[in-house]
C-alpha cells in the first residue's frame, strides 16, 4: 500500500512538473539568446565561491557520517570516508530507479571491507540520512518564517513540533521496552492490512525489536556528540544553500530572501521524491518557476539554474564518479582507521 502511495505522488508530482514546463516552453525558448547574453556575463569568481560551497556541503555530510561511526566505536579516516560519500553521491544522483539502494549498498558495502560491523555500517548510513532530514525541515521551517511565507508563530510551532516528533522516535528506538510495545502495537495493525501481514518482522516483532534494540546500543551518541553531529548537518545545508546564493550573485539576479528559501526546498524536495536521479527535471522545473514568479528576468533565472545545477548534481557527480573509478582499483588500507 504503501509503494503504491508514494508512486501516486511521484508520478502526480511529475505529470504536473512536465505539464508546466510545456506551457512555459515557448516562453523560455525565446529566451535563448537572452540566456547566452546571461551566461556571457557571469561573473567567475562567483562561480568559483558557489563551486567551493557545493563541494562543503557534500565534504560536511561525509564528516556527519564520520562522527555518526565515532559516536558507534569505531575511527575511520577523514579520507576514507569522505571517497566513500563522494562515490555513493554520485551512485545515487545519476543511476536511474536503482540511485538509491546502489548508493546504499555501495556505502556499506566500502564501511565492511574497512571491518566496520554490519549493524554499524547500515544503522550509521541510515540514521546520517534521517538527522540530515530532520535537520532540512528545521531549517525550511525557519527560513519559512523568516521570509514571511509563515507566519512566525506557525513556524516556531512546526519547528517545537519537528524537534519533538524527533526526540519522541529516538526515545522509542533506544528504550528496550518502548520498542517492543511499539512494534506489537504495529503487528496488530499490520495483520489486519493484507499487503503487510506477511512481512517477516510482523510475524515475530519480538525478534525484530531484538534485532533493532541491538543496531541501536551501537549507536548512541553522548550529547555533545549530538551537538557535534547536528551542527555539521546543518553546516551542510547552510552551504548548499550559500552556493545557490552565490550563483545568484554571480549572474546578478534581482532575487528576494523569501524566493532564495522557497527555490532551495523545491529542488531538495525535488531529489527527495527520486522520481528521477537527482531530481533531474523536476529540480529545474521548480527552481525555475520559483524564481521566474519572484520577478526574476526568465533568461537570468535559466542561467541560475543551469550554473547551480550544474555545480552542486553533476558537478559533484563527477568528482564522486572518479572517486568511483579510483576506489574500484584500490583495497582498504591500514591507515583507513585512524
Amino acid at each position: 500500500m504503501q509503494k503504491v502511495v508514494r508512486r501516486t505522488v511521484q508520478w502526480s508530482v511529475l505529470v504536473a512538473g512536465v505539464g508546466v514546463l510545456a506551457w512555459q516552453l515557448p516562453a523560455l525558448t525565446g529566451e535563448s539568446g537572452r540566456l547566452r547574453a546571461a551566461l556571457a556575463g557571469l561573473r567567475w569568481e562567483w562561480v568559483v565561491v558557489a563551486a567551493l560551497l557545493g563541494l562543503g556541503s557534500l565534504v560536511a555530510y561525509g564528516e556527519l557520517h564520520r562522527r555518526l561511526l565515532i559516536a558507534g566505536g569505531v575511527h575511520l579516516g577523514v579520507r576514507a570516508v569522505q571517497a566513500i560519500h563522494f562515490a555513493e553521491n554520485a551512485l545515487s544522483t545519476t543511476l536511474p530507479a536503482l540511485g538509491d539502494p546502489a548508493g546504499f549498498a555501495y556505502a556499506t558495502y566500502q564501511l565492511r571491507q574497512r571491518d566496520v560491523g554490519v549493524a554499524l555500517a547500515v544503522w550509521s548510513t541510515v540514521l546520517s540520512g534521517v538527522v540530515a532530514t530532520v535537520v532540512l525541515m528545521v531549517l525550511g521551517v525557519v527560513g519559512l518564517g523568516t521570509s514571511g511565507s509563515i507566519p512566525t508563530f506557525i513556524a516556531v510551532v512546526l519547528v517545537l513540533g519537528i524537534a519533538s516528533a524527533s526526540w519522541a522516535c529516538w526515545r522509542v528506538v533506544t528504550h528496550a521496552e518502548l520498542l517492543h510495545r511499539g512494534l506489537r502495537g504495529l503487528t496488530r495493525l499490520a495483520r489486519r492490512i493484507p499487503l503487510l501481514e506477511r512481512g517477516s518482522w510482523a510475524a515475530d516483532p519480538d525478534a525484530a525489536a531484538r534485532r533493532m534494540s541491538e543496531r541501536v546500543r551501537l549507536l548512541r551518541p553522548s550529547r555533545s556528540q549530538w551537538a557535534v553531529i547536528l551542527a555539521i548537518a546543518a553546516l551542510s545545508w547552510v552551504f548548499d544553500f550559500l552556493s545557490l546564493m552565490a550563483t545568484v550573485v554571480a549572474l546578478g539576479a534581482p532575487v528576494s530572501w523569501s524566493a532564495f528559501v522557497m527555490g532551495f526546498l523545491v529542488v531538495q524536495a525535488s531529489i527527495a521524491l527520486q522520481i528521477m536521479p537527482g531530481g533531474a527535471g523536476l529540480a529545474e522545473a521548480g527552481l525555475l518557476g520559483v524564481l521566474v514568479s519572484s520577478g526574476a528576468p526568465v533568461a537570468q533565472a535559466m542561467a541560475i539554474v543551469l550554473v547551480y545545477r550544474g555545480i552542486n548534481w553533476v558537478g559533484l557527480a563527477v568528482v564522486g564518479w572518479l572517486v568511483y573509478a579510483v576506489q574500484i582499483h584500490a583495497s582498504p588500507r591500514r591507515s583507513d582507521r585512524s
